[in-house]
């Protein structure tokens, strides 16, 4: 009379098989997902820039005036309209410009692993987002 063997644990064929499909998803997720931290990050500046654009707007209607700023005291002027633009760090944010023109412009840092510029533009009164990221404007 044959003795039944229980089989404890798995076949090297069953391992072979799911380190193949694990493999397998690896391959796809991770390009997908690397795609997806980079939207997130733009779509940050984005929301950054329109934020500064929006207390920009409200400036221009109480003084008649937008104010520039560009460097250390662009990160002051957007702390003080409550605009912290220190959040991430992968970009950098600058205003410029006059009544008539008028430039918002976030730059990609070496951080962000990403490389262009955002900018919201004013000429007159219509403003138009431009940049050379291509999941930005």
């Amino acid at each position: 009379m044959k003795s039944l063997r229980y089989h404890n644990g798995f076949s090297l064929v069953e391992l072979m098989v799911v380190i193949i499909i694990v493999g397998i998803l690896v391959t796809v997720a991770i390009p997908l997902y690397l795609d997806y931290t980079e939207m997130c990050k733009v779509r940050e500046a984005l929301g950054i820039v329109k934020a500064i654009r929006t207390s920009q707007k409200v400036e221009g209607i109480k003084s008649g005036s937008f104010h520039p700023a560009t460097g250390s005291a662009a990160f002051t002027i957007f702390l003080e309209k409550g605009i912290d633009v220190r959040e991430s760090g992968y970009f950098i944010y600058e205003t410029t410009g006059d009544t008539n023109t008028f430039t918002i412009t976030a730059t990609a840092t070496a951080k962000s692993g990403i490389t262009g510029t955002i900018s919201y533009v004013k000429i007159t009164n219509s403003w138009s987002c431009t940049g050379d990221i291509t999941k930005g404007c």
